[in-house]
């Protein structure tokens, strides 16, 4: 699947970069959902949650489609 149920594209892996801002749904349980912003080390692209870091290459199952993460 490229897209949630409602037919909206979910956020590419590989147009994402550190520094932008992403919109994720609230189907996360470390983070409440809405605007937050990309950083990225050696490990990755992720952003900041109630656990630390959430790395966005998890929420890519086909490697590069990021579930329940939106560009803006």
């Amino acid at each position: 699947m490229t897209t949630d149920r409602s037919g909206r594209p979910w956020a590419k892996l590989s147009q994402l970069r550190a520094g932008e801002q992403v919109l994720l749904d609230k189907g996360f349980t470390c983070n409440c959902g809405g605007l937050t912003t990309i950083y990225e080390d050696t490990k990755g692209l992720y952003f900041n949650c109630d656990d630390g870091h959430h790395y966005l290459s998890g929420q890519a199952d086909d490697g590069e489609h990021c579930v329940g993460v939106y560009l803006p």
